[in-house]
């Protein structure tokens, strides 16, 4: 069978590996009668073959270091080994550090919503909404092509943070980042096969996602000319409609600040949904930010609002939340003045509304 095309074993197949990888545990006793082979063929999803028959190692290891003796030398205890037992914590001690599956969730995922989501408006919590009934449409739907929404704003608006959110709030066991920053340096092919890669192992996942960020730049958008990457743009088209085993659900969520050049290159139509994600342009929409997190006292947050009066703001999530962290290191009485001034200076406040 081609290497591309091997599937990870499903529950039932999880299942049997653990009874084979266990049986001797289980014949002599040392399988504690808390460990449940099914509960942990659940908590799996994505191991394969190999990681599962680590994963039961790791579990040993880990019980036969609560009976070591720290003296001149590492000595066993005899009276203890001869009552050493297998747990369900030394099963799940190794699952959280030990063992992690090679077509697992990105390690790094949690650093995008380090802060996590601040809905400082009714769009940002549909957004979310939106993104979990695509996930639900893929669990139950008998889908052919993947499902593939395309969010699109102003830089700094946070669109990362809400895809990755939307993917972890999915509970799809296969979640992979395909963004421009790890793939600096790369040539056109090696750029290429690194995307085909990471749709390549989605196909071994019942139910994969897959964050194509900052589409522009991953194919090396550049204004002037305008230059880009043909190659990277066909090979994405391509991979954005193909096909699907069946049973495999792919879920793909793509982000841009450009929609307008990717709409010239044909590849916003090769999504099924666009989402557009908005600056924030009002005083309440600071209000609500600062409320959530706290970075200035309602007095501070009394007097910006009184500065800003009627004008309108415009200004990315990122973009305030770096200001406002900025203006906070001033002593307390200049904190209101120098982000004011920072709003200045990166024009964020356009004048009284006509």
């Amino acid at each position: 069978m081609d290497q591309g095309q091997m599937s990870l074993p499903d529950e039932v197949g999880r299942v049997q590996i653990l009874e084979n990888h266990t049986a001797k545990m289980r014949e002599h006793k040392l399988l504690a009668p808390d460990v449940d082979l099914a509960d942990l063929a659940a908590q799996t999803k994505n191991f394969n073959g190999a990681e599962i028959e680590g994963l039961v190692r790791a579990a040993q290891s880990t019980a036969l270091n609560r009976f070591i003796q720290l003296k001149d030398n590492f000595e066993i205890d005899p009276e203890a080994a001869e009552k050493m037992v297998i747990r369900r914590d030394d099963f799940y001690h190794a699952l959280e550090h030990d063992i992690k599956p090679e077509f697992g969730p990105d390690d790094n995922l949690d650093l995008y919503v380090a802060n996590g989501i601040v809905r400082w408006s009714n769009q940002v919590q549909r957004i979310l909404d939106d993104g979990r009934l695509l996930f639900q449409q893929a669990r139950i739907q008998d889908i052919t092509a993947p499902i593939t929404v395309l969010l699109e704003g102003p830089v700094g608006c946070g669109k990362t943070a809400l895809a990755v959110q939307m993917a972890l709030n999915s509970d799809f066991p296969f979640i992979k980042m395909c963004s421009p920053e790890h793939m600096i340096g790369f040539i056109e092919s090696a750029k290429c096969q690194t995307i085909k890669k990471i749709f390549d192992d989605a196909d071994k996942s019942d139910l994969s996602c897959i964050i194509v960020d900052d589409i522009e730049r991953l194919l090396d958008y550049v204004a002037i000319g305008p230059r880009f990457s043909n190659t990277v743009l066909q090979a994405l088209l391509v991979l954005l409609k193909k096909k699907l085993r069946k049973g495999r659900k792919l879920i793909v969520i793509g982000t841009t600040s450009c929609r307008d050049v990717l709409e010239t290159m044909g590849i916003v139509e090769a999504f099924n949904t666009v989402i557009h994600v908005s600056c924030l342009s009002s005083t309440d929409h600071l209000k609500a930010v600062f409320q959530d997190v706290k970075l200035f006292d309602a007095d501070e947050v009394k007097e910006i609002e009184r500065n800003i009066g009627q004008q309108r703001v415009f200004i990315g999530i990122k973009k305030l939340l770096m200001m406002a962290e900025m203006a906070i290191q001033s002593n307390k009485r200049d904190r209101v003045d120098k982000f004011l001034s920072l709003l200045e200076d990166e024009k964020c406040l356009r004048g009284p509304p006509l």
